[in-house]
This record gives structure tokens, C-alpha cells and sequence, in this order.
């Protein structure tokens, strides 16, 4: 034991070194991830588990600055420092603290995970508030100098502010670093439990874990601190786990860390994988769009074309009939009839389908580009209006179901309206968006409305709230016969400052 305590003393300063590397190399990997597009869950927590290993390596590296500037430093300032590295310590384990109610919130279903999230916040307050209060009561306590290395004037600021590093350090650790390790390994289990199957292999072992080297650290980083002059931190402490194991408990936590950086590394596989099949997603799109732009090329080219010709045939064997040959004549117009009710046909199914194929986020690219297949196929004047300093970051599904929404409402406006003239207005701001749609058309008498679609007759209307309630949104129609018919769709978004 004492051979195996001398060796690791001996090389303190690599421990202490790889000690905030690894949490360094936590943090930063995470951080060149990008996860602001991700739609995943596991994205929107991963941040604060990203501030908490840089913070915590800046942390760690403090054992190491700390007594080399000692050195050069007059003793206000160094002892100025040893206080700024405990305070840097409980904001690490706040932010840690943090992940684990953010990661809770995000992979279950308790309501009160959702208002637990100034928890951290308050406890780092609670934190400060019981240092302070329990450092008093112990005033003139020295700690034992082992967590920094002994060089220059350290012990002596270390005499002078030794009281508060010991009991600040102790309850951090007790009162964020504890709880925030056992949070985020729960949270990495229920993770594991829900991405897991749906991932390769290696996010779903990346995840466990993580979630058991969490665990082994609420006890390594969260248990054992500083020797305190309070139970159990008298007892249980750095020192007492020194001399029974021989080894410093820095090296526990090393090892501990190196685990929960590479699992994560490894789970983080997971923003790879849905990178592949979004660009796999969006090369089906872009052949189904070709697709579809081809059988519209064609329908319009040549069926719509020959129903052309057909027509003329007609009409001019109408024109070589005898005067007297009415019943002939009306025949004949009521086959051209039929082929104009089949051209509108085939020209409303080309603007389904390519106004299928649209491919993009942008809110006001969608409605523009399915407004642009409205006046390319029909005789209505349409106007659309944009508004707002703010332009929506739609994710995957909202721009898909505002997709949707737009093409059954222009859809219902080219089949039902009957209308001459469409307004098309488009405002955002910070947090919503608002898309109205208004027709000079028939309108229609919305208790009948929804009759028939309550009967199954007619489901466009119910289409349209059941899209708007999968996007959050509030959607208010007005018609009336003879009144057009007026639509409005105010959804929540996230939004960025429009480019002046």
C-alpha cells in the first residue's frame, strides 16, 4: 500500500493533470457536436453535460495553477484564487445538477420533473448561503493540504481561508455533485431504454454505460470530499480513502471520468446515425420528387395534350353536322364536358403532385412555391404577403405538416371555392408564426361542413385540425355561403432575426 500511495504521489501532477483532461475532452466533445438541428430528445440536455465537463476539467486544472502561482503571487491573491476555484467547483456541479433534471425531464413522464428545472439554481444559492454559515461555526479548522500540491505559499493561504475549502467543498459535493451523478445516470438508463433498440449497437452500451460510470462517480466525486470537522466527512474523506486504499481518491475520479467521456463519445454515434438517415431521407425525397415531377411533365405533355386534340376533332365534326342534327350535337358537347372536367382533373392532380415534392424548411419558401403551382394551373389571382422581423426555423416535422396544411387548403380552394381571387398573409414573430388564407369564393355553411365530416363524407376540414393539433397550433375557419371562406393557422416556432 505505502509503495503503491508513494507512486501516485509521487506523480501527482500527472494525476491531477489527467484528472481535468478527461472532463476537458467530455466537454468539448459534445460541444463540436452539432445538436442545434437534432430532433432527438437526448440533444437538448447533452449542452449542459457539455458546460459541466469544461467547467469541471478548468476546475481540476486548479490544483495544478493554483500552487505554481503561489509562487509569484502575494498571499491575497492566491488566497483570492482558492476561493474563485471552489467557486468554479460549485458551478460545475450545478451545472451538473442541471443535465440530470434536464435529461429526467426529456425521458420521463413526471409533471414535476418540468418545474424542477431552477432546482439547480436554487441549490447552488442554498449551497453559497450553507458554506458560509457552516465555515463560520468552524472558524480556525486547517484542512489537509492533499488535494493541492505543497509548494510555495499555498499552506499558508491554505491556513488562512482553509475552513471555508474544506466545508465548500464538502457540500458541493454533497448538495450538487451527489445528486446531479445519480440523476444523470437515471436518466442515461431511461435513455438507454428508449434510443437504445431503435440505434447501433454501440449508443446503446455507450449510454449504460455511461449511466453506471455516473453512479460510481456519486460516490467517488459526490461522497467523498475534503476532511471536514462534521460527520461523515470526518470519517469518510479523501484522506481516510487514501490510507485505506492507498491509492488518492483523484484517481478514482480520473478513471471514473475517462469511462463517462468515452461512453458518451461512443453514444454519441447517435447524432451520426440520424445525420445518415436524414440524408438518406432526403435522397428518397428527391428521387420521389423527380418521380413525381416526371409523371406530372408527362400527364401534362401528353394526356392533357391528346384530351386537347380529341376535343378539337369533336368540335369540328359538331361544325360538319347537318343544322338539323341536334341530338348529335348535344352529344357531342357533353363528351366535350366530360374531357374539359377530365383536363381539370389531370391538372389538379399535377399540382398534388408537385406540390408533393417540396423540399425545404422555409415557411415562407412552402407556402410560396405551392402558391406558385396555384397560378401555374388555374386561372386564380393570388397574393401573398410576408410580414414580420423574425423567420421560423422549422424542424423536419413542422415544415412537412405546415406542408400539408397549405396544400389541402389551396387544394380545397382550387376544387370547392370557386374562387377568383386568394390572399395569402404570413406573419412571424420570436415565438409564433401566423398563416392566414382568405378566398372570394362560394364559401360553404360550416355546421353542414362538419356533419359530413364527422360522417366520414368530407375529411378535408378535419384533416386540416388534426395536422394543426400534431404542430401545436390553433386554427380558426370562417365561411359562409356566398362569403368566401377565410383560414387562420397561429403556430409555435422558434425563430430567428430576418437578414436586413
Amino acid at each position: 500500500m505505502t509503495v503503491l500511495a508513494d507512486l501516485f504521489e509521487t506523480n501527482r501532477v500527472i494525476v491531477l493533470s489527467v484528472d481535468g483532461q478527461v472532463f476537458f475532452v467530455l466537454g468539448l466533445a459534445i460541444a463540436l457536436q452539432s445538436l442545434k438541428r437534432s430532433a432527438l430528445a437526448l440533444a437538448r440536455p447533452l449542452p449542459w453535460l457539455a458546460a459541466f465537463g469544461i467547467v469541471h476539467g478548468f476546475h481540476e486544472w486548479g490544483y495544478l495553477f493554483v500552487p505554481i502561482q503561489s509562487g509569484y503571487l502575494p498571499l491575497p491573491a492566491t488566497e483570492a484564487l482558492l476561493v474563485l476555484q471552489l467557486l468554479i467547483k460549485g458551478a460545475s456541479y450545478a451545472l451538473l445538477l442541471q443535465f440530470g433534471v434536464e435529461l429526467l425531464a426529456v425521458t420521463t413522464t413526471l409533471p414535476i420533473l418540468g418545474r424542477l428545472r431552477l432546482l439547480p439554481a436554487a441549490a447552488l444559492l442554498a449551497w453559497g448561503g450553507a458554506t458560509l454559515a457552516v465555515s463560520a461555526a468552524v472558524a480556525g479548522f486547517e484542512p489537509d493540504p492533499l488535494a493541492w500540491l505543497p509548494e510555495g505559499r499555498i499552506d499558508a493561504a491554505l491556513a488562512a481561508v482553509g475552513a471555508p475549502l474544506a466545508v465548500g467543498d464538502v457540500l458541493a459535493r454533497w448538495m450538487l455533485g451527489l445528486p446531479g451523478a445519480a440523476l444523470a445516470a437515471w436518466g442515461l438508463v431511461r435513455s438507454a431504454r428508449t434510443v437504445g433498440p431503435m440505434a447501433r449497437p454501440p449508443v446503446g452500451i455507450g449510454l449504460r454505460v455511461a449511466a453506471g460510470a455516473f453512479a460510481v462517480y456519486a460516490l467517488v466525486g459526490g461522497l467523498v470530499g475534503m476532511p471536514a470537522p462534521f460527520p461523515p466527512a470526518d470519517v469518510l474523506n479523501a484522506a481516510s480513502v487514501r490510507d485505506a486504499l492507498g491509492i488518492p481518491i483523484e484517481v478514482l475520479r480520473s478513471a471514473t471520468g475517462l469511462v463517462i467521456a468515452v461512453a458518451i463519445i461512443m453514444a454519441l454515434d447517435l447524432f451520426e446515425q440520424e445525420t445518415d438517415r436524414a440524408l438518406a431521407e432526403a435522397r428518397r425525397h428527391e428521387l420521389l420528387g423527380r418521380e413525381r415531377e416526371r409523371i406530372g411533365r408527362d400527364l401534362h405533355d401528353g394526356i392533357i395534350q391528346s384530351i386537347y386534340a380529341a376535343g378539337l376533332h369533336l368540335e369540328e365534326a359538331s361544325a360538319t353536322l347537318e343544322p338539323a342534327a341536334e341530338a348529335p350535337r348535344g352529344r357531342i358537347r357533353t363528351v366535350l364536358a366530360e374531357l374539359d372536367r377530365i383536363s381539370g382533373d389531370i391538372r389538379r392532380t399535377i399540382f398534388d403532385l408537385r406540390s408533393a415534392s417540396l423540399d425545404t424548411l422555409d415557411a415562407e419558401e412552402i407556402v410560396r412555391s405551392v402558391a406558385d403551382e396555384l397560378r401555374a394551373n388555374t386561372l386564380v389571382a393570388l397574393d401573398l404577403r410576408v410580414e414580420g422581423a423574425w423567420v421560423p426555423d422549422l424542424t423536419v416535422d413542422q415544415a412537412e405538416e405546415l406542408r400539408q396544411i397549405v396544400h389541402e387548403a389551396f387544394s380545397n380552394v382550387l376544387r370547392h371555392a370557386g374562387a377568383r381571387h386568394v390572399a395569402v398573409r404570413l406573419a412571424s414573430s420570436r415565438r409564433r408564426m401566423t398563416l392566414e388564407i382568405r378566398d372570394d369564393g362560394v364559401g360553404f355553411d360550416q355546421a353542414a361542413a362538419a356533419e359530413r365530416g364527422r360522417t366520414g363524407r368530407a375529411q378535408g376540414l378535419a384533416n386540416l385540425r388534426r395536422r394543426a393539433e400534431l404542430l401545436h397550433a390553433t386554427i380558426d375557419l370562417r365561411s359562409a355561403p356566398g362569403q368566401g371562406t377565410a383560414l387562420s393557422l397561429t403556430m409555435p416556432v422558434a425563430a430567428s432575426r430576418r437578414p436586413q
